[in-house]
């Protein structure tokens, strides 16, 4: 097939790549001319893993790219939209980008003979298709949707620095699809794209969207129940908020399921407050997802108490870990750079160290902190270093610099020869040695007979 991709950020590029090396042919079209150019010359980065061996190893003309989204619509089949949905003041997801989109993929559409397939990939609040997507389509196009082209919603189930495998081997293909053709013409280019054979979800537009943010939303709970047992066996003695975690995956399963820092990144946090928001829409309860996103602001406020009461004002912390997750630069909403800021307001020094993201941290957080070019020169200046995100280059460090610092483990993911070169290591999760019993009658006193009489 021809297919057209609009929107190049990690998404949609990722995407684009993934459809070539299926040996579709693909016309890119984005706003940014310096994109366009670089991929053009063949001079395009990007820290998403194999996008760029893919489009280096396809056959000659079979990607191009483009501002001319009139060109691209009228000489492919079918459109895939992947641009930003930033959020607005209200919690919702403004669509002026994905509109803009639709208006000259409308007027493209006009000039075409043959049907089209429109697909939205990016994501919307439950009920934009039906009331704002497919009728400016139909406006601009001067065409009825089913009749004369059709349309999709196709959000994907992905994870940066993991984009191209979200895409080749997903959990699985959601598609919100107008009628029937639209839906098995999409389905097609994805199975050619599909390395494993996953399961396929068929629905309304509307169930489609209601589907892609529920699921963040209840990913978020399942962090944060876990983030709760992670709070409640760092304060009991002899308990281990792994070997529980463990234990309840067996019935519950293990995916987002660690007890750890408080979720960030630029998913998760915005899509539970717009499915609060538009549930209040709707006119049902919002106080499920309102309630993780409070729970998850007190998670943070609690990890942020243990390492202050393991400092004193004017100590250093190294922060190991700026990214909002290991494997990407992106750091919005990153946990560590919450806590750095944070921690300068309580009186610590802070020097922070990340494989990939420090740039981007420099960018937000700029003098405000020091930050170190190396692993071992960022612990080595610490009274106390934080992990704040599982790093797999946390194999890499030479630990012998940790002999005069505190360590402490959101994750429990240090190396054993980290545990034991560190002066001290605290394993968040972890409750300290000593007997329960004591420990219950000195915190509770009679209080917890009454709970148990």
């Amino acid at each position: 097939m021809i297919v057209s991709v609009v929107g190049l950020g990690k998404v949609g590029v990722s995407l684009a790549s993934c459809l070539v090396r299926a040996g579709h042919t693909v016309i890119g079209v984005d706003v940014d001319g310096d994109i366009v150019e670089s991929l053009n010359r063949g001079r395009f980065d990007t820290p998403e893993p194999g996008v760029v061996e893919r489009l280096s190893d396809a056959s000659p003309n079979l990607f191009t790219a483009t501002r001319d989204l009139t060109r691209a619509v009228s000489e492919s089949d079918t459109t895939f939209i992947v641009v930003p949905t930033p959020s607005n003041s209200l919690g919702g997801f403004s669509l002026r980008f994905v509109l803009a989109a639709c208006e000259n993929i409308g007027a493209a559409m006009q000039l075409k003979g043959s049907r089209h397939t429109v697909v939205v990939v990016s994501t919307m609040l439950p009920g934009s298709s039906d009331t704002l997507v497919i009728p400016r389509l139909e406006q601009a196009s001067g065409k009825k949707v089913n009749r004369d082209f059709g349309y999709a919603y196709n959000p994907s189930f992905i994870a940066l620095g993991d984009v191209v495998n979200g895409i080749e081997r997903p959990d699985y293909v959601l598609i919100g699809e107008s009628d029937d053709q639209s839906g098995d013409a999409l389905l097609e280019i994805h199975r050619s794209v599909m390395i494993a054979k996953s399961p396929i979800a068929r629905m309304t537009p509307v169930e489609a969207e209601i589907t892609k943010i529920a699921s963040n939303t209840h990913e978020t709970m399942r962090v944060s129940f876990a983030n709760m047992l992670l709070s409640i066996c760092s304060e009991v003695p002899r308990a281990n908020v792994d070997r529980i975690t463990n234990a309840l995956a067996h019935r519950m399963g293990p995916r987002f399921f660690k007890g750890a820092v408080p979720y960030g990144g630029p998913c998760w946090p915005r899509d539970n407050q717009a499915f609060s928001a538009f549930i209040d829409v709707v006119g049902t309860s919002s106080v499920l997802p309102r309630a993780v996103d409070t729970f998850n602001e007190e998670h943070g406020n609690y990890v942020l108490g243990k390492i202050l009461a393991l400092t004193n004002p004017g100590d250093t912390i190294g922060l190991i870990g700026l990214a909002y997750k290991p494997g990407t630069p992106v750091v919005e909403r990153s946990f560590g750079i919450d806590l750095a800021g944070w921690l300068v307001q309580e009186g610590r020094q802070v020097i922070g160290w990340d494989p990939m993201a420090m740039s981007q941290a420099r960018h937000v957080l700029g003098d405000r902190i020091n930050f170190s070019e190396t692993a071992e020169d960022c612990i080595r200046a610490s009274s106390l270093s934080v992990i704040t995100i599982p790093l797999t280059e946390l194999e890499k460090v030479d630990w012998s610099v940790a002999c005069a610092t505190t360590l402490l483990d959101c994750w429990r993911c240090a190396p054993v020869d980290a545990a034991e070169r560190a002066s001290r290591y605290v394993a968040l999760g972890c409750g300290p040695a000593g007997d329960v019993a004591a420990w219950l009658e000195n915190k509770a006193g009679d209080h917890y007979g009454l709970l148990t009489g």
